[in-house]
């Protein structure tokens, strides 16, 4: 029997997700019972496998591969590196701060170098996590957890892809550079800075809360407002996340294996949640972290004012580095994205290969900015706003996809269109007749 695509194409990527962090998990705690690397080691295994998922969707097969070179060598780096953050403690926070802004500045030379550079932060972030994870022989078992990550990760997308017959990504159009890349990587080295200080002096037994909240919030903010919406749900959704591991503490003890299977029904139910609002994965993975730490012996309770305290600590920090290390607004980056879409809007009208595809992430681009700009329209119920201009693109592109049958689809890409020139002029420059168009007509570079 034939495979119903339209029903197989609509699940959930967090499926494959989580088929691939049991995977792994299972993988780690066979190779924990016959080498013993450590807890510590399973579950890094664990958290690399969650963060590469979101990181390798979708990504070309020459990519996969760069990954699996560039994992394990920087795991093995970053193992390191938690080993030099526990005996010198300056110089090891000098060193995290130093490879976390340089994958961050190097995205400023485009795409390709911008998943080199996430794939650099993503064993810092399980560091993070995971502190103490610097046991001797940690270095050895590292790149080995990494390509545990790899390896499921790979497996279980590309069988997706097989099945749903969507295939691997191909061409992603022309070269993209990120011009706020620079001004990132300071916020960043700001914030981290920062947060190391902060979460060293008033939390020594749990700074890395600090820092990973920081991290956070700053990482890949996409202006003030994006920082400051992103540091809100952070802090909100932790909240949350801390009062449900906290209910739940009781549950199960200490070393109590239904505490591993609760840890994995939240984590799931956090992955599928986050793509409706990052609150609910902020929520998620805190309740699972605080879940996993009672399994390993530490009380939720007494460490549940001290979270919160440092998880505000380090959004505080990060919002903070936003508004003021060389700010940039995301109103700018909502100019410069929708250029950026009107550009290939005339190509995909005149049904030039690949142009529709061009506009279609063109438009995902600036979906990673909705967001923040509709809880602003929310709060200040102002009319129009910026917002609008993501809600006149989609418009547009339902309007390419399926043409309405009246046959004003030219007539409402035009009012869309206009509606758009309206909102970012005069960083944006648009024709009347989309249709008749230059294509180089379309768009001005917007500041940021």
């Amino acid at each position: 029997m034939a495979l119903d695509g339209a029903r197989v194409r609509s699940a959930p990527p967090a499926a494959v997700t989580m088929a691939a962090v049991l995977a792994a998990f299972g993988s780690a705690l066979v190779l924990e019972q016959l080498a013993h690397p450590g807890v510590d080691a399973v579950v890094q295994a664990v958290v690399l496998t969650v963060t590469l998922a979101g990181a390798q969707r979708g990504i070309p097969p020459a990519d996969r591969l760069t990954a699996c070179v560039v994992m394990p060598l920087v795991a093995l780096a970053t193992a390191a590196l938690g080993a030099l953050m526990s005996d010198h403690r300056v110089a090891g926070d000098a060193a995290f701060v130093l490879l976390v802004t340089s994958a961050i500045w190097i995205r400023r030379f485009g795409r390709r170098f911008a998943r080199v550079g996430t794939l650099m932060t993503l064993p810092a972030v399980a560091l993070l996590v995971v502190p103490h994870a610097h046991a001797p022989g940690h270095v050895v078992w590292a790149p080995v957890m990494a390509l545990i990550a790899w390896f499921w990760v790979t497996a279980f997308q590309l069988l997706a892809d097989h099945v749903t017959a969507t295939g691997p990504a191909g061409t992603e159009g022309p070269e993209r550079r990120s011009p706020v890349s620079g001004r990132m990587a300071a916020q960043m080295a700001v914030a981290l800075a920062a947060a190391f200080t902060a979460g060293h002096l008033l939390f020594p037994g749990h700074w890395s809360w600090v820092v990973l909240t920081a991290f956070i919030v700053c990482n890949g903010a996409l202006g003030q407002g994006d920082a400051l919406h992103k540091g809100f749900l952070r802090t909100f959704g932790a909240a949350g996340g801390t009062l449900l591991a906290t209910l739940m503490a009781g549950m199960s003890g200490p070393g109590n294996r239904w505490s591993v299977a609760l840890v994995f029904v939240v984590l799931g139910v956090a992955v599928w949640l986050r793509p409706k609002s990052y609150a609910y994965w902020a929520g998620g993975i805190t309740a699972a972290l605080a879940l996993l730490y009672g399994y390993l012996g530490q009380s939720a309770m007494p460490l549940l004012w001290t979270r919160m305290e440092a998880i505000l600590a380090g959004a505080v920090i990060g919002v903070a580095a936003a508004w003021f290390v060389l700010p940039f607004r995301t109103g700018d980056v909502l100019r410069r994205r929708s250029a950026a879409a009107l550009a290939v809007l005339p190509r995909a009208l005149q049904g030039e290969p690949g142009a529709m595809a061009g506009f279609e992430r063109s438009v995902a681009d600036l979906d990673k900015l909705y967001p923040p700009l509709r809880t602003h329209r929310a709060i200040t119920r102002q009319r129009p706003h910026q917002a609008d201009v993501v809600d006149h693109l989609r418009d547009i592109l339902g309007h390419l996809r399926a043409p309405p049958a009246d046959g004003t689809a030219q007539e409402k890409i035009d009012t869309a269109v206009a509606g758009i020139r309206e909102l970012c002029a005069p960083a944006t420059r648009v024709p009347e007749s989309p249709g008749s168009a230059r294509p180089d007509a379309w768009s001005r570079k917007a500041p940021g």
